[in-house]
C-alpha cells in the first residue's frame, strides 16, 4: 500500500466512524424511531421535527475541521504531501457528506410519508419549506447538498485562516472587518447593492445553489492555503 492509498483509507475510515457510524448510525437513526414513535403513540397534536439537527450544527462543520486537523501530521507522515492529503480530504470529506444528507432525507422523507397518512402526528422542519411546504425528495435533497456545502466548506476556510494566521490575528481580522462593514451599511455604502439584489426576486432553489456555490468558493480558497502550510499551527510556533 503506497502513500496515496494509505491517506485514502486514512480518511476514509475517519469519515465512515464519524459521520456514518456516529452520525447516521448512534444519532439520525435513533432520532428518526423516537420521532415515529412521539408522533404514532402521542395524541397532544402535530410536532414538528428537526432530524437533521445534529449534522447540521455539529457533525458536517465539526469534521471539515477535526478530520483534517487530526489526519494532517499522520498522512504526512505516511509520506503523502499537503497537496495530496488536500485533494483526498476534499474529495472523501465532500462525497462523505453528501452520502449522509441522501440517508438524512430518505429519513425525512420517512417521517413526512407517515404524517401524510395520517399514521403519525410528527411532520418535519426543513429549509426547504421556503421553497414548498410539501416535502419533495430531490428539491429537498438538493438543499441539503448545498447547505452541507457551504457548512463543509465554511468551516474548513474558517480553520485554514486560523491555522496559517493564529487565533490573536484572526480575532483583529474579524473585528475590523467587522467594524468596516458597519461603516460600509451605515454610510448607505452596500445600501443599493443589497436593494439591487432583493429586486431580483432570487427564487429559493437558486438561493441555496448560490449558498452551496460559495461553499465551492471557500473550499478552493482552502487550497493555496494550505499546500504549503506547517505542521504546527501559527498560534502554537509563536
Amino acid at each position: 500500500m503506497n502513500a496515496v492509498q494509505g491517506t485514502v483509507r486514512l480518511i476514509y475510515e475517519d469519515a465512515r466512524w464519524f459521520l456514518g457510524k456516529l452520525l447516521l448510525l448512534y444519532i439520525t437513526l435513533p432520532l428518526t424511531a423516537v420521532w415515529i414513535i412521539i408522533g404514532i403513540s402521542s395524541d397532544s397534536g402535530e410536532a414538528s421535527s428537526f432530524i437533521g439537527g445534529p449534522a447540521y450544527f455539529f457533525f458536517v462543520p465539526f469534521y471539515a475541521i477535526l478530520g483534517f486537523k487530526s489526519l494532517l501530521p499522520i498522512a504526512v507522515g505516511l509520506g503523502s504531501t499537503r497537496t495530496q492529503l488536500l485533494k483526498i480530504f476534499l474529495t472523501v470529506g465532500i462525497s462523505a457528506v453528501f452520502t449522509v444528507m441522501l440517508f438524512l432525507n430518505i429519513c425525512q422523507w420517512l417521517l413526512w410519508t407517515l404524517y401524510e397518512r395520517g399514521v403519525s402526528s410528527a411532520s418535519i422542519s426543513h429549509p426547504g419549506t421556503l421553497y414548498s411546504n410539501e416535502f419533495m425528495f430531490l428539491p429537498y435533497l438538493w438543499i441539503d447538498l448545498m447547505l452541507a456545502l457551504v457548512l463543509f466548506g465554511g468551516a474548513f476556510f474558517i480553520y485554514c485562516i486560523t491555522y496559517r494566521l493564529g487565533m490573536t490575528r484572526t480575532l483583529i481580522g474579524t473585528m475590523i472587518i467587522g467594524i468596516l462593514a458597519l461603516f460600509l451599511y451605515y454610510s448607505g455604502v452596500i445600501e443599493t447593492p443589497m436593494q439591487w439584489i432583493a429586486k431580483l426576486k432570487i427564487n429559493a432553489i437558486t438561493a441555496f445553489t448560490l449558498v452551496g456555490v460559495a461553499g465551492i468558493g471557500a473550499l478552493l480558497a482552502t487550497y493555496p492555503m494550505m499546500r504549503n502550510a506547517s505542521l504546527v499551527p501559527k498560534g502554537k510556533k509563536e
